[in-house]
């Protein structure tokens, strides 16, 4: 049965049910109701196998019936989905984020072709340049832990703890 698997695998890890809790991003109380026999959703036994750092057909014993295959096959089904759509999502915040800086290194070139015979206002405009050049790598580290993870988390939950989350796959 689940339940026992997912004992059995939490205690393997040497994780106590409010940590498995924590890193699956649910209540320990769900975890308590899983281990007790209750079954759980589709999206939850997801969260469990991710947070377990395994597949949701391990959380079966091997004898799984045609019901389980079926829920096991709907719960990749959805991960798959949502890894599709959080990739997709994120490849245009980052095709934004690269159009703003391009914008951004134009209009310094331009300004510094219109200014070039005000010696101060060149140096101010090619100061500029540099510091885009100098803060847009970070910035864009700073908005994507900050803002467009988080974001995309709570949009798509079962890609939580991938690592590979936002990244395309080969």
């Amino acid at each position: 049965m689940i339940n026992n698997q997912i004992k059995k695998l939490r205690i393997e890890k040497g994780l106590s049910q409010e940590q498995l809790a924590e890193k699956a991003n649910i209540s320990v109380r769900t975890v308590q109701r899983l281990e007790a026999g209750n079954d759980g959703s589709i999206a939850t036994l997801n969260l469990i196998a991710n947070a377990l750092g395994i597949k949701v057909s391990e959380l079966f014993n091997e004898e799984t019936s045609s019901q389980q295959q079926a829920k096991i096959q709907s719960a990749n089904s959805q991960l798959q989905y949502q890894l599709h759509e959080r990739r997709k999502e994120f490849k245009t915040y980052i095709q934004f984020y690269s159009a703003c800086y391009v914008t951004l290194m134009i209009i310094c070139a331009l300004l510094l072709n219109i200014v070039d015979d005000n010696d101060n206002l060149s140096l101010l405009i090619g100061g500029s340049w540099v510091i885009v050049l100098a803060i847009m790598r970070p910035l864009k580290r700073w908005l994507i832990i900050n803002i467009i993870d988080p974001k995309l988390d709570e949009k798509y939950p079962l890609t939580i703890n991938k690592i590979d989350k936002d990244k395309d796959p080969k």
